[in-house]
């Protein structure tokens, strides 16, 4: 159910649209007895319910004779995306496991009656007012199944600038965006383990290297309540604090935050004048355009890696890093 308006000869206008779709029977692996010789069948079953709302809307502030300048803009929210069903009597189901997800990444789950893509792994054990709760050595106590939170963001959108100069050049800039979202990332699981994040090379609150000895004013300071839920403080071993994720199965330590804004695309195109280059009779239009993907990620609310290039569901699985890009094309019209 939507709208869509135009005022002003065409200079301003917007989309608004409403939606609502019921996803029905598809694939699910589903656990067999071992004595049919397999592990898992795929079968068409469950049920998922969708709603939400896309926004588009565009403006024309400047519209002359040599110079044109667009501003289109888009927006979605999901409001509503519930598992119904999954298949039989299962309630419950993993979706998204990447390496290691038996013993230290975090996993997607779907559960009936929850919304779809519900992230959860091992996480720090906390009292009522979500203060962690330490050992005698000032390590965190592994709380199994932690909800860490969706790994769909709570809404996407884009921005994009046209500029059509001298009714033969073309500049468009495309900026998206993503808000809300979790996502694990193997790489800093692991690269914190190893001490190669710089993290892990810090100065600590008294300034000292944290990697120096506790008993030469080094280490981590970790604030906590012990079992009586009396408050307590330690200063723990820079590698023993690390180490502690991977020993512990402790996935929270990486999981990071969805959202950010970047500059996808950047180009520049000329149109051919293909009459004077005496194509025209086989040739309408020809544009030439240089073009830059990915040049810029202009912030993002995680540090260290691009939200914007997570190509798992769970996250981030030792992948390599995203990159820039920078081509030519042509486009022809017959």
């Amino acid at each position: 159910l939507g709208i869509e308006m135009r005022f002003f000869k065409n200079r301003f206008g917007f989309n608004v649209t409403y939606w609502d779709r019921t996803n029905k029977d598809f694939p699910v692996d589903v656990s067999v007895p071992a004595q049919t010789g397999y592990t898992q069948i795929s079968r068409n079953a469950g049920e998922v319910a969708k709603q939400g709302w896309d926004v588009t809307a565009f403006i024309k502030p400047v519209q002359s004779k040599n110079f044109d300048w667009e501003i289109t803009g888009a927006w979605g929210y999901i409001t509503k995306n519930k598992v119904v069903s999954i298949f039989g009597d299962i309630k419950r189901l993993n979706v998204a496991r990447g390496a290691f997800a038996g013993s230290s990444s975090a996993y997607t789950v779907n559960e009936v009656g929850q919304p779809w893509g519900q992230m959860f792994g091992g996480g720090i054990k906390r009292d009522i007012n979500g203060t962690p709760e330490l050992t005698s050595g000032g390590l965190f106590i592994r709380q199994a199944d932690t909800k860490f939170g969706s790994v769909l963001p709570t809404y996407t959108g884009g921005v994009q600038n046209t500029f059509n100069l001298f009714k033969n050049f073309t500049i468009n800039i495309n900026v998206d965006y993503s808000y809300g979202g979790k996502f694990f990332s193997l790489s800093d699981f692991w690269g914190t383990f190893s001490g190669l994040t710089a993290r892990t090379a810090e100065l600590n609150d008294r300034g000292i290297p944290l990697r120096d000895p506790v008993a030469d004013g080094g280490g981590v300071h970790v604030f906590g309540v012990d079992a009586t839920g009396k408050a307590v403080n330690y200063y723990v071993d820079g590698q023993t604090y690390y180490h502690q994720f991977r020993s512990n199965s402790i996935s929270e330590n990486s999981i990071y935050d969805l959202s950010f804004v970047k500059l996808r695309e950047l180009s520049l195109g000329y149109k051919l004048p293909v009459d004077k280059l005496s194509i025209g009779k086989y040739v309408k239009t020809a544009v030439f355009s240089v073009v830059s993907r990915n040049p810029w990620l202009i912030w993002s609310k995680t540090k260290g890696f691009d939200p914007s290039e997570i190509s798992n569901v769970q996250g981030e699985d030792g992948q390599l890093p995203g990159t820039r890009s920078v081509g030519v094309n042509l486009k022809l019209g017959f």
